[in-house]
């Protein structure tokens, strides 16, 4: 069993790459940001109840035996170790696949594209207040992984990078 973990900020590209990967491995979803939507407006823990819900529903799915695919900013080194342990118990080999773009213009064209998508208030959909935020975490979302990890630049055209990271996993198409 395979528990693959995205990384990176909003905008990046994690969900566009996990849902082609999805489809391509036939791999199931869990996505941080559906259960926060959700959970949002209703209690001021909702961040952290949100990883808690996705990772426990993580647990769920590998123990009964299915590859996961999971959607989230892993910011933090918390989650990570989290994840670990999970993937530990469940005795699923883990690999995270941190996402970023080059491209600063198609980066900022990604976040302020989501203003016509009507998201809800925690999602990052204004360049300029991205700005601050990333500017406040920068520190935080630099950590030391020791399970298998690649990299990949999401200013690439999708089908290269799907094609890639599924050869990484040992998945040829």
């Amino acid at each position: 069993m395979r528990l693959l973990m995205l990384k990176g900020l909003p905008g990046s590209g994690k969900s566009m790459l996990a849902s082609a990967l999805g489809k391509q491995l036939g791999w199931p979803i869990i996505d941080k940001d559906d259960i926060k939507d959700i959970l949002d407006g209703y209690t001021p823990e909702a961040g952290g109840l949100a990883y808690e819900i996705m990772l426990n529903i993580v647990r769920r799915q590998l123990l009964q035996g299915l590859n996961v695919i999971c959607d989230s900013p892993l910011t933090f080194s918390t989650t990570y170790k989290k994840a670990r342990s999970i993937a530990e118990e469940t005795q699923a080999s883990l690999a995270i696949i941190e996402c970023y773009c080059s491209d600063e213009q198609v980066w900022s064209q990604r976040i302020n594209a989501r203003k016509q998508l009507h998201l809800p208030a925690h999602h990052q959909t204004d360049w300029t207040q991205f700005q601050s935020f990333r500017a406040k975490i920068t520190s935080e979302i630099h950590y030391p992984i020791s399970d298998p990890h690649i990299t990949v630049d999401t200013a690439r055209p999708l089908d290269e990078i799907v094609t890639e990271t599924a050869r990484w996993l040992g998945y040829e198409q």
